[in-house]
């Protein structure tokens, strides 16, 4: 409830007490640490036409951008058939009866390509051929920066993962203050990222929104999903971030602490009522009646202990300012 009350919404107790033990904190960059709403700032008119007919498939932040942009200027979208879309590598498929694909191109561009002419019952003839390229820009999350240094202060370590260019990532990490960053990753190259800071010891927690995100979602020890983000990644997740920031990440963090915290407060708590209570029983100290009322007893200790947990993170939010906090 006190996660929840703060944008974040946990699946199961599980993620809860695994999100207490993270010490690192892996965070995909388009979508969670970008607003995932990059703009068109470059495009011939027949370009972002064709590039719109594909990408009106896809919910990918950037397909809704080129689709938006066409859409802006008024342009008619064509109908692509046979379209398929490669999680972390682009999408194809035909627009005016021609196969077209569309790829990563420099920092902040994709590329549109033909295919190549083909002779009938043979394999293509040369590599595909491009059409144009289409500029785009994502800007940062205005919290960005205060949730990475909120998370320093909790004592986590930041790191931006992304399928984009080198030199973009840099811009968003340095903007974001983080320095460790791993650029043009594929899905399958963020699960071994992932799987080698697991095995160096490190409890990760992976925080992402993307088509592509869904196995690195279920690779670390816990993974959060932007609710915004694609429907495959929120049903692999272990949470929700329920707004457009990622504030509600380190609140969650925050809150699994303070569970943690008075869950073994609470186990204290029993075995010392309860081993008072045997022992008084055992000594004939204790009726039956007596027992009727301290068993209830006994659970409202528990029950008052979980609600503090809200009071507790609370004191932890006023305690921002400070350099770092106790893990």
């Amino acid at each position: 409830g006190a996660a929840a009350r703060r944008g974040a919404v946990l699946r199961h107790g599980d993620a809860l007490l695994a999100l207490a033990r993270v010490d690192t904190v892996a965070l995909d960059k388009t979508g969670t640490v970008t607003g995932g709403v990059p703009e068109v700032v470059s495009a011939d008119e027949a370009i972002l036409r064709i590039a719109a007919g594909l990408e009106r498939h896809s919910g990918h932040p950037i397909a809704q951008a080129i689709v938006r942009a066409a859409m802006d200027r008024q342009i008619p979208i064509p109908v692509g058939v046979k379209v398929h879309e490669q999680a972390g590598l682009g999408i194809d498929g035909e627009v005016d009866g021609e196969l077209v694909r569309l790829r990563a191109g420099g920092p902040g561009e994709v590329v549109l390509s033909k295919a190549p002419p083909t002779v009938p019952g043979t394999v293509a003839l040369g590599p595909w051929i491009e059409l144009g390229r289409i500029v785009l820009k994502d800007r940062r999350r205005s919290d960005a920066d205060s949730a990475v240094e909120s998370l320093r202060g909790l004592g986590l370590h930041p790191a931006l993962l992304t399928g984009d260019k080198a030199e973009v990532a840099a811009r968003i990490g340095a903007e974001a203050g983080i320095d460790d960053i791993a650029a043009e990753l594929s899905p399958d190259d963020k699960v071994a990222w992932l799987n080698a800071r697991k095995d160096a010891g490190h409890a990760v927690l992976f925080v992402g929104d993307g088509l592509n995100d869904g196995p690195a979602l279920t690779a670390a020890d816990v993974g959060l999903a932007m609710g915004t983000g694609a429907a495959s990644s929120v049903l692999v997740a272990d949470g929700v971030i329920g707004r457009q920031a990622l504030g509600p990440v380190v609140a969650a963090v925050r809150v699994a602490r303070a569970a943690r915290r008075m869950v073994r407060t609470n186990i204290r708590r029993s075995i010392g009522y309860n081993v008072l209570a045997v022992t008084a029983a055992a000594l004939g100290l204790v009726n039956p009646l007596v027992a009727a009322v301290l068993m209830p007893l006994s659970s409202a200790l528990v029950i008052a202990g979980a609600l503090s947990v809200e009071r507790r993170v609370r004191q932890m939010e006023a305690r921002t300012s400070r350099p770092q906090e106790a893990p």
